[in-house]
C-alpha cells in the first residue's frame, strides 16, 4: 500500500509530521482527519517528497508594492473556501490558488503564505504579515477557526461576508454611474463653450462701440481665466486629492468633518444607514465565530470609516470590558438608534446575539438601498437643471450683444 507523508495541526498550536499507509492521497486526508488532526500538507512519498526540498521560501521582508484589488481578495476567499469544502488541505489549497489568480501582486503573496505553511506557520500567522491586504477581521477570523477546528466554516462565513460587502459597493456604484455621467458630460460641455465657443465670438465684439452687456463681460472674463489659468485649477485639484489622501495632515479635524457629514440632510441619513449596516454585519460574522464580544469591538472598530462611530465604540468597548453588558453602553450613546439598542438587548437576554445582529444589518442594508434609490431619482433632476441653467447664461451672455446690435439698427 502507498505510503504518504503529512504534516497536521494537532491543537491550536502542535504541528506534527508523520507518515501513513493509504490507498489514495484522498483516503490518507480522510484517515488523519479521523486521527482528529487538521490536515496541511499530504504527498506521496515516491512522488512529491522532490519537489517539496525544491520549493524555495520567499525572503520574510519581501516588499509588495503592487495594488491587490479588493474583488481579487473576494475572489481569494471565496475559492479558498471552495477548495477547503472540498477536504483538500489549506496547504495545497493555497498552491492551487498560486497558479489559478490573475494578479501578479496577489500571486507572490499567496506564494509566501504557501511557503510559510510548509515551515509550520498556521494560515492565521501567515495571513497577519499583510494587513493592509487581509484586515484584522480576518486574520482573528481565521485564528478563531483553525483553534475550533471549524476552519472550514469559517471560510464560508467570511466569503458570504465579502461577497455581501462587494454587493453593496456594486449597487452605489451604479446608482451613482449615471449622475456622474451627466455630471462629466455638462462639465466637459461648458469648457469647450468657454475655452473654444466664447473666443470666437469675441472678435465679433471686439470692434462694438458700445459697452458690452454685463452678463457678456463675466462670461468673457471666465473664459480669459479658463485659457490663461488653467493649470492653477489643476494645481489646486492635484493638492487636495493629496491633502485628502494624507489622512495625518486632516486627522485633527476628521472627527468634526464626519460629525459634519452625518448633519447633512439626506446624505447624513445616508451614510448613518451604511454604517449601521457594515458595523452589524461585520460584528454579527465575529460573534457567529466564537470572538468574545470586546474582542469583536477592538476588531470592527478600526473596519469603519467614520470617526464619530470610532469613538463611540471606543466608549462602548471600555463599558464592556468594566462589567456592563453591550445594549447598556449603547444605549448611553446619542448615535445608536433605539432599535439597535432594543434589538442588541433582546438578543442578549436570548443567547443569540447572531442572529440579532444579522436582523439589524439587513434592515438597514434595506434602508441603504431605499435612501439611494431617493437619493439617485432626487439627484439626476438636480444636476440636469443646474447645467442647464449655465449652458443657459452662457448662450444667453453670448447673445445678448447680437440683439443689441439688431436692435440698435432697427
Amino acid at each position: 500500500m502507498p505510503i504518504f507523508h503529512y504534516k497536521a495541526k494537532k491543537g491550536p498550536r502542535d504541528i506534527i509530521e508523520s507518515t501513513i499507509e493509504a490507498r489514495t492521497k484522498e483516503d490518507a486526508i480522510s484517515k488523519i482527519s479521523n486521527m482528529g488532526y487538521v490536515p496541511i500538507r499530504v504527498f506521496s512519498a515516491q512522488g512529491d517528497a522532490a519537489n517539496v526540498k525544491t520549493e524555495s521560501k520567499p525572503s520574510s521582508g519581501m516588499r509588495l508594492f503592487n495594488r491587490v484589488k479588493s474583488r481579487d481578495i473576494t475572489i481569494f476567499i471565496e475559492q479558498l473556501a471552495s477548495l477547503v469544502r472540498s477536504k483538500i488541505p489549506v496547504f495545497e489549497a493555497i498552491n492551487i490558488l498560486a497558479t489559478q489568480t490573475d494578479s501578479p501582486a496577489l500571486k507572490k503573496i499567496i506564494g509566501s503564505i504557501s511557503a510559510e505553511l510548509k515551515d509550520g506557520k498556521t494560515l492565521s500567522e501567515s495571513l497577519s504579515r499583510y494587513p493592509h491586504i487581509f484586515p484584522q477581521l480576518f486574520v482573528n477570523m481565521v485564528n478563531a477557526g483553525e483553534s475550533g477546528g471549524v476552519l472550514e466554516e469559517t471560510l464560508n462565513r467570511l466569503s458570504q461576508f465579502r461577497q455581501e460587502e462587494e454587493d453593496l459597493k456594486a449597487k452605489v456604484t451604479s446608482a451613482l454611474a449615471y449622475p456622474l455621467f451627466i455630471i462629466a458630460v455638462g462639465l466637459l460641455t461648458i469648457f469647450l463653450l468657454l475655452a473654444f465657443g466664447v473666443p470666437r465670438l469675441m472678435f465679433l465684439f471686439s470692434d462694438m462701440e458700445q459697452a458690452l452687456p454685463l452678463p457678456t463681460q463675466i462670461l468673457i472674463s471666465i473664459s480669459n481665466g479658463i485659457r490663461h489659468y488653467w493649470y492653477w485649477g489643476v494645481l489646486v485639484i492635484l493638492s487636495l486629492f493629496f491633502i485628502i489622501r494624507q489622512q495625518g495632515i486632516i486627522e485633527k479635524n476628521k472627527i468634526a468633518i464626519d460629525r459634519f457629514k452625518l448633519k447633512l440632510p439626506l446624505l447624513g441619513s445616508f451614510l448613518k444607514e451604511a454604517m449601521m449596516a457594515r458595523f452589524a454585519r461585520t460584528f454579527s460574522t465575529l460573534i457567529a465565530n466564537g470572538i468574545p464580544v470586546y474582542q469583536a469591538l477592538g476588531i470592527t472598530i478600526p473596519s469603519l470609516g467614520n470617526e464619530v462611530f470610532k469613538k463611540e465604540l471606543e466608549i462602548v468597548k471600555a463599558d464592556v470590558i468594566s462589567g456592563s453588558s453591550f445594549a447598556q453602553s449603547m444605549q448611553k450613546s446619542q448615535w445608536f438608534p433605539s432599535f439597535i439598542t432594543n434589538m442588541v438587548a433582546i438578543s442578549e437576554k436570548s443567547g443569540n446575539m447572531e442572529n440579532g445582529l444579522t436582523e439589524i444589518a439587513q434592515f438597514y442594508e434595506r434602508e441603504v438601498n431605499k435612501t439611494m434609490k431617493i437619493m439617485t431619482s432626487l439627484l439626476e433632476p438636480v444636476i440636469i437643471l443646474v447645467m442647464g441653467m449655465i449652458v443657459a447664461f452662457i448662450v444667453t451672455a453670448m447673445m445678448l450683444p447680437i440683439f443689441e446690435i439688431s436692435v440698435g439698427m432697427g
